[in-house]
């Protein structure tokens, strides 16, 4: 007798014996078992998961003789010329052959005659999706009211490619990628029926290497079988399939932790010397990485499918490393795995790659380098009762000006944010002699509303607002560094009553400086020990109004560039 390959020779005789696919093996048994078979369905899924396997199951149990619970007996004449492939009842289609039009309308003729033997002509279309639109079409009556005699099965591996008026006339159902944990119990009673002696770790390697498939599974545990007789050695399978033993990434691992970049290039070109993708390694450590921190998240390895004594070898890794780390890495990895697809050079990305993780503790996040930045400059020296005692202050109206537009002048766009300028808090006025005394002349003409005017009732004065501005932005800036960076750029027209008149060019400007309005209020009272309130216009600002000027700004950007270790141009 001729060999049989394990895939024929061990393919499903029962819905029981389809594993993984539960949801759909006890809905097709219901609906025989109830009378409530439709006459078209879809089966779509990835390849090897048993779409056409299950067809044939559902073609045999419909025709059968003797039906049992659901299943075919697999005794009677109907069912074993099904199982040989010679029924003249079930037909199987290449739709991928068989795609044009024509064969369409030769189905259609076909349909009109009974089955010779069974109670039903079954139609298995493989490779459905391959159909052109114009046979698709013209199947479309004929499959909204087949003769009750015809039932279509059709399988498919890229179900999009369906028209959806074709959909709409079938049952469908999905086929889920089979989990690794069954795939390997099923090739270990395959392996035992065979008489083979295989243990776990071969086993897992096969599963992983099948990728959810049964088939693919099936036929590498041949090719196996074939090199290695009856004693299957993990060794024999990598060499076999050119797996990367699963000790290469935890060794790699070890050396980027340990900043070794050498030993990492080391284990490239060695994996190089023995024929196997970059490309691959790349995307199977990005899978490890996935599983470490897994593993680190959830305290356990039983998240994974895989064997005890790799779960105990990634278990005692995790306990020494940082979530973090692990995130950063894997975001590192995905970002470029596209990139080689891409590449002529692959061997120098993949290089340079490890070479950036093994270097990971230079690297430095952007929050960090900012709060350094931040922390590197004085802060206004509040007292912990000011802070936590700061009384509510009442909000203020902002007045609106109707169908005004801000009049763009050529200093708004020279002037950015000196939050970070080192001579905050030191009390001097931002103003020269001569813009002091610009405000002495127009602080006593007073007839104007934009002059600055003083308030008599009230100990502060203008002249200690403008003189002080810089701490109110210092004590803002902690909580809202965008509207101490806004108030950088106000005008200070003049104090009122208690009221702080600020006036500003943008839409921008004057909405968010008026939503913030409490924490200005609350600063004003902290650095000047008094309730002041805010009142916002949106006019153009005078150059003479402005309190921070353009030398105090280049400062500040220096101080930035500096602290990023760059240079100014």
């Amino acid at each position: 007798m001729s060999h049989q390959v394990i895939s024929l020779k061990y393919r499903p005789q029962r819905f029981e014996d389809v594993i993984g696919q539960e949801h759909i093996t006890i809905t097709l048994k219901n609906a025989i078992e109830k009378n409530r078979l439709g006459h078209a369905y879809i089966f779509s899924g990835p390849r090897g998961t048993g779409k056409t396997t299950t067809a044939r199951l559902l073609a045999k149990v419909v025709n059968c003789e003797n039906p049992q619970d659901g299943n075919p007996c697999n005794e009677c004449t109907s069912c074993r010329e099904i199982t040989e492939g010679r029924s003249l009842d079930v037909l199987e289609i290449d739709g991928a052959s068989n795609r044009g039009i024509d064969s369409i309308r030769d189905l259609r003729e076909q349909v009109k005659y009974p089955p010779t033997r069974g109670k039903y002509k079954v139609y298995i279309i493989d490779e459905f999706h391959q159909i052109t639109k114009d046979a698709f079409n013209a199947l479309l009556k004929t499959l909204e009211e087949p003769p009750k005699h015809i039932l279509f099965i059709f399988a498919t591996t890229e179900l999009h490619k369906v028209l959806p008026t074709i959909l709409s006339r079938c049952q469908r159902f999905e086929f889920k990628r089979i989990p690794l944990l069954q795939v390997m119990d099923l090739l270990k009673n395959i392996a035992k029926q065979e008489g083979i002696s295989i243990d776990d770790d071969s086993l897992l390697l096969i599963a992983k290497k099948g990728d959810g498939s049964i088939r693919d599974s099936e036929s590498i545990l041949e090719q196996v079988i074939a090199f290695s007789d009856k004693d299957i050695s993990y060794e024999s399978i990598l060499n076999i399939l050119g797996v990367i033993r699963e000790e290469v990434y935890f060794e790699m691992f070890q050396a980027l932790m340990n900043s070794q970049a050498e030993k990492a290039i080391d284990i490239i070109d060695n994996m190089l010397m023995h024929g196997y993708d970059l490309a691959e390694f790349v995307s199977m450590f990005s899978i490890f990485l996935r599983d470490l921190y897994m593993v680190k998240a959830h305290g356990s390895a039983d998240i994974l499918n895989t064997t005890e004594n790799l779960k105990k070898n990634y278990t005692d890794l995790a306990k020494t490393q940082d979530a973090h780390t692990l995130i950063r890495m894997l975001a590192i990895v995905n970002d470029e795995m596209p990139k080689l697809s891409r590449s002529s050079n692959t061997k120098i990305l993949v290089e340079t790659l490890f070479i950036k993780l093994s270097n990971l503790q230079d690297l430095r996040e952007l929050d960090e380098v900012i709060g350094q930045i931040q922390r590197s400059f004085p802060q206004p020296a509040v007292s912990q009762n000011e802070q936590t005692t700061a009384p509510k202050v009442t909000q203020a109206s902002k007045s609106r000006p109707e169908n005004t537009s801000p009049k763009s002048t050529s200093s708004q766009s020279s002037y950015k944010s000196p939050i970070l300028n080192g001579n905050y808090g030191n009390g001097k006025p931002s103003t020269d002699n001569s813009q002091s005394s610009e405000h002495s002349q127009e602080k006593t003409t007073g007839s104007e509303p934009d002059q600055p005017t003083q308030d008599g009732g009230h100990a502060i004065s203008f002249e200690d607002i403008r003189s002080n501005w810089e701490k109110v932005i210092e004590c803002i800036q902690p909580k809202k560094p965008a509207v101490a960076s806004l108030l950088c750029n106000v005008g200070i027209s003049s104090l009122r009553n208690g009221t702080l008149i600020l006036a500003v060019e943008d839409e921008y400007s004057f909405n968010t400086i008026g939503r913030n309005e409490k924490i200005i209020c609350s600063c004003l009272e902290i650095v000047f020990k008094e309730k002041l309130l805010i009142k916002i216009d949106k006019k153009e600002v005078a150059e003479s109004q402005r309190v921070i000027k353009k030398q105090k700004i280049d400062e500040a950007a220096k101080k930035v560039i500096q602290s990023f270790e760059g240079e100014l141009l």
